[in-house]
């Protein structure tokens, strides 16, 4: 409430709203897809702000500044209109309602050049319309969200991804959709996209989101199925999907499954250290065969009257499975001792979980809405892990550990919010409870018992966000309380978690914003069990009960410049985590072992530049090559392993190529060494080749050749203070230069989406260890 009396009292602002239309042989009809932009009398050059009317050419334009101003409209196919314009302040709550109507002009149609989408930069977002031409290039709607600079297509998975490595979430009206989703989506129904690279409180976790804002809904059907598989290796990628419409319910079915199976995996794993007076080297030759079975099943129910209430309901069984078995030779020299081992080991686990997701939404006076959220989540896992080792040439078993690991979890996410459109600005206020109950039956070398754990976190917040001008703001304010119990430990936390963001737009093109933020980080539920594994029959790994929330802090500093051509993002920032949750070795006090553990460090830092660009050297997608690259100062203080620091300089690059019918892409990383408590992990190696042939509007050819001439790599080494020296080298040779040859083939018929969701919740931890 502080914030809205301080901008309230600051200025007015006003909500502009109308519709477009055009009068053909004597009927009106609307105007969709124009381009309605307000520019300052005095500088008719740079657009203060602007919007895109929809289907029913209708628009919406949010905090415009009192005062006078030029409004032009453009749209393929009309005379463009230019009047200028005087917005007053309304009464609290009443929008300026203002209708237009355009002059047809067929000229038009063959003389406009189409020079590509048009994009808007607010505070927190950039929002993207489409031309025709991209329009009538894109097969669904994913084909327009992968032309945004700053995503792009995983190789492996043809699932979109941001540049920079965040975690996506994608959106249709503000509900969450899978990437199947996205393929029942026709792009002609696709009236802009809203991609926020600093997501709003109620989509805290996500490291971006992309908001499809669509048409108005018909009655049909649509759905597809996609096949991707390797010759040579248990490599695939497959997706069935079906949706339905009708009145104002939706029908929706898909399956996932995600398949691996590889059978020439291997490492090389060196250890060095001193133990009870004595120094220790060992290496492990190890190579197994290893893959996993993702299947996700999702049924989808929705009700909805537009701009009144929507009812969704979802159930969405997920079955994971894992397997590792593997031989492995080892050297040992135990001081002035030499000897030879063989090894056998082997992991499995299986994952049953099953998601309930029960959605309300509902309309209110005065510009204000409401939205309830509540989400039931079980888990079932059942892991075994065994290690064997046999001393040669006698055979003699020295080492035998087997670990088992049964656990159910419960949770429950609940969360309400009310948001409000103000003359000057947009407030919406929140309250979310996360709450958890994990029950472990674990059998290890320490021996059988229960483990039992308690969780729940509650997260109250306020946002307020606006623009007056040229200056852009975000002000939130929120508090969570964590509670955190288990056998050995309890503690209560609150943590307030602000955000401040404020920008200056010089131009269209060209943004400056500045931002901080704080928020929590909970160790997860591997890391706070009792479990423990061994890796060597000195060495295990165990979890810690006693850990506590990080507490995490990060400011930046960042310029974006937009044009047909370049869309550059360069950012600045700095990031301070409190009692960091860190990974060490450490001489377990209750056992003969030495312990890789996780402990609450002193704190973390990282500091320096993130660059990412995409290039358009023709202003088109002829050729449109892209660039992330980080270079960063990471360091880690702790009590117990002293001062840790490294540079982490990746660069990720990729170059995509639209000829007639066919894509050609290629991605590429200059991997880099990045800080992992007392660990230095090198990124995952990528040289991947696609590509897609488009043999009419519904059905695709592709082919891949993944990790080009190398096999996937994995490399970590331990920083110099360790008490254990471990390096490890990983390679999948299955993956050299393996081909996929992949087909595609999609229909819909008068579909569209009509659900605006503000909500996502999900609860991912399973509480493997």
């Amino acid at each position: 409430m502080i914030l809205l009396a301080v901008a309230a009292n600051g200025y007015s602002q006003v909500e502009m709203r109308g519709t477009i239309t055009s009068t053909h042989n004597d009927t009106v009809v609307p105007v969709e897809f124009a381009d309605i932009a307000l520019y300052h009398l005095t500088d008719t050059t740079k657009a203060v702000t602007g919007t895109v009317s929809d289907f029913n050419g209708r628009y919406l334009i949010e905090n415009v500044p009192a005062g006078s101003y030029k409004l032009v409209i453009k749209c393929l196919g009309y005379s463009t209109m230019y009047e200028e314009i005087s917005v007053e302040p309304q009464e609290e709550g009443k929008p300026l309602v203002a209708d237009y109507s355009l002059a047809y002009d067929s000229q038009q149609l063959t003389e406009v050049t189409v020079r590509g989408s048009l994009r808007h930069q607010y505070i927190d977002k950039a929002v993207y319309t489409f031309t025709a031409k991209d329009v009538k290039a894109a097969r669904y709607s994913k084909d327009l969200l992968k032309t945004l600079p700053e995503l792009t297509i995983d190789a492996q998975s043809k699932n979109l991804t941001t540049l920079s490595g965040k975690s996506l979430m994608i959106l249709i009206n503000g509900v969450a959709a899978t990437d199947n989703e996205l393929k029942m989506l026709p792009p002609d129904k696709v009236l802009r996209v809203e991609y926020y690279d600093f997501p709003p409180a109620r989509y805290a976790g996500a490291g971006a989101v992309a908001n499809i804002i669509t048409r108005e809904p018909q009655n049909g059907y649509g759905g597809g199925v996609d096949l991707a598989h390797a010759f040579t290796t248990g490599f695939g990628e497959d997706n069935l999907y079906f949706n339905y419409n009708s009145g104002r319910s939706q029908f929706a079915i898909d399956y996932h499954l995600s398949y691996r199976s590889y059978k020439k995996r291997e490492s090389e794993t060196l250890y060095s250290y001193e133990l009870n007076n004595e120094s220790r080297h060992s290496q492990y030759l190890l190579r197994d065969t290893f893959g996993y079975t993702v299947n996700t099943v999702g049924l989808r129910y929705t009700n909805r009257l537009t701009d009144n209430y929507i009812f969704q309901a979802t159930l969405r069984p997920d079955f994971t499975t894992y397997f590792a078995h593997g031989v492995s030779n080892i050297n040992n020299v135990f001081g002035n001792d030499t000897s030879v081992y063989t090894g056998r080991e082997s992991k499995t686990f299986l994952t049953l979980s099953p998601v309930l997701d029960l959605y309300f939404w509902k309309s209110l006076p005065h510009n204000s809405d409401i939205a309830f959220n509540l989400v039931g989540t079980m888990f079932w896992t059942n892991q075994k892990e065994s290690k064997y080792e046999y001393r040669q040439p006698s055979g003699m078993q020295t080492l035998s550990d087997e670990m088992t690991l049964d656990n159910r979890k419960q949770s429950l996410i609940g969360e309400v919010a009310y948001t409000r459109r103000l003359s000057f600005a947009s407030w919406n206020s929140g309250y979310k409870i996360d709450i958890s109950w994990l029950r472990s039956d674990i059998k290890n070398l320490f021996g059988k018992y229960d483990y039992n754990s308690n969780s729940s976190t509650q997260y109250l917040y306020s946002e307020l966000s606006g623009s007056k001008n040229k200056l852009l703001y975000r002000l939130s304010l929120g508090a969570k309380y964590i509670i955190n119990q288990s056998y050995s430990n309890k503690y209560n936390r609150l943590v307030f978690a602000p955000m401040a963001m404020v920008g200056y737009n010089i131009n269209d093109g060209n943004t400056f914003r500045l931002m901080f933020r704080r928020n929590t980080r909970l160790p997860s539920v591997s890391e706070l069990s009792n479990n423990a594994r061994v890796v060597t029959p000195d060495i295990i790994y165990k979890g810690n009960p006693l850990l506590t929330n990080a507490t995490v802090n990060t400011s930046s500093l960042s310029y974006t410049h937009n044009n047909p051509i370049l869309t550059l993002n360069l950012e600045l920032s700095y990031q301070y985590v409190d009692k960091a949750i860190n990974k060490y070795f450490a001489k377990d006090p209750s056992s003969p072992y030495i312990a890789l553990t996780n402990e609450n460090a002193n704190y973390s830092q990282e500091y320096g530049g993130k660059l990412s660009l995409s290039l358009k050297p023709f202003g088109s997608n002829i050729l449109k090559l892209q660039s992330y690259t980080q270079l960063m100062y990471q360091n880690i203080n702790s009590g117990i392993v002293g001062n840790l620091s490294n540079w982490y300089f990746p660069i990720n690059l990729a170059v995509v190529s639209y000829i007639g019918k066919c894509i050609l892409a290629y991605q590429y990383r200059f991997t880099s060494m990045s800080i992992n408590g007392t660990f230095l992990d090198r990124d995952e190696n990528q040289s991947h080749v696609t590509i897609y042939y488009q043999l009419n509007d519904n059905l695709q050819f592709t082919a891949n050749m993944l990790w080009t001439f190398m096999p996937s790599q994995y490399f970590r080494e331990t920083l110099p203070s360790s008490l254990v020296y471990q390096r490890a080298t990983t390679k999948i040779w299955d993956n050299r230069s393996m081909i996929q040859i992949g087909v595609s083939w999609n229909f819909h018929k008068g579909k569209d989406y009509d659900v605006r969701r503000k909500l996502q919740n999900k609860d991912y931890d399973s509480g493997r260890f």
